[in-house]
């Protein structure tokens, strides 16, 4: 799951009390912008291993099928090359298992997100944030209490640039101090419409993803069908061709499971449907005991469904 991130909405570039209504990465807390930054590295990591061990995979393939066509120093070499390709796929494999990028990611993310939720509570001062003298202090200790529930995390957040930065951003403390109706309007378009938007061009991204490597699947195994029929009555080729078809159509299975298209474009596509619903209840809202019940269903649909993507993945929230 990535960061959501701010569209293109009506309010972008207003001021209001000296503050923009535009939410960014550097207005949330140092946690939030290390976490973030070690997990969006992690998964790059992670899916870069993963692409190569498949690519050694069809590579092995490939050499495998040309071997009837050489002969003598040529057949050497080709052996040769495919045994170091096999190779580094296994041990792309085994570094991959060792360095755990998979686990570091969702980590990272689960911190980077339970942060967001705490900093959008505090801003719009939803229990247990209200306004007091204590505000600070109950907010620094759920920033700790986050971090501590996943100890495996810190040494990720060392070195990552803003990591140590202020735990309550004056970005936060500005918006704490806007007027209700300020305060209602900038949770709606930044917060709510922003991660609607997000929820669901990230479904309709899934969805056409999936729907590509299906395809490409069903492509590759028709290739594999028509060349080994075609082989029948010739005896086959010089070159065995379904070995190398059904190992590509085998990794495009692979890849799709591992990106999860078709689970994310369903769960998505939920939370955008649950978070609509809450914005059209938005519309109506006069007072501010009611928003801050707003919040607080907004703050748990979100929430919600980023647990139900950690569970999915066998991480302890």
């Amino acid at each position: 799951m990535s960061s959501p991130y701010t569209g293109g909405n009506a309010m972008s570039g207003k001021q209001v009390n000296g503050i923009s209504f535009t939410m960014n990465d550097d207005y949330y807390p140092g946690l939030f912008r290390g976490a973030d930054l070690a997990s969006i590295s992690a998964q790059e990591t992670y899916f870069l291993l993963q692409r190569v061990y498949l690519g050694s995979l069809i590579i092995g393939g490939i050499l495998g099928a040309l071997t009837s066509l050489f002969h003598g120093s040529a057949l050497t070499w080709i052996y040769t090359s495919m045994a170091a390709v096999l190779s580094v796929g296994l041990l792309v494999l085994w570094i991959g298992r060792a360095r755990q990028d998979d686990k570091i990611w969702f980590d990272c993310r689960a911190v980077a997100e339970s942060v967001k939720t705490a900093t959008w509570r505090f801003m719009m001062a939803v229990p247990p944030f209200e306004k007091d003298d204590s505000v600070d202090q109950r907010f620094i200790s759920e920033l700790r209490e986050i971090r501590e529930a996943r100890p495996d995390c810190q040494k990720y957040l060392a070195g990552v640039v803003g990591a140590d930065a202020s735990p309550i951003t004056e970005f936060m403390r500005k918006t704490r101090s806007l007027t209700f109706e300020e305060r209602k309007q900038f949770y709606i378009e930044q917060r709510l419409r922003d991660q609607k938007s997000w929820y669901s061009r990230k479904a309709q991204m899934n969805a056409r993803s999936g729907e590509r490597w299906f395809w490409s699947t069903v492509v590759l195994q028709l290739l594999a069908i028509i060349a080994a029929i075609a082989q029948i009555p010739i005896g086959g080729f010089g070159a065995n061709l379904v070995p190398i078809v059904t190992t590509c159509a085998a990794a495009a299975v692979a890849w799709n499971q591992m990106k999860r298209h078709d689970e994310l474009k369903k769960t998505y596509a939920l939370a955008s449907q649950e978070l609509s619903e809450l914005e059209a209840i938005a519309r109506g809202l006069s007072t501010n005991d009611d928003f801050l019940q707003l919040v607080e269903q907004v703050e748990e649909a979100i929430s919600r469904e980023h647990t139900m993507w950690c569970a999915r993945r066998d991480v302890l929230l």
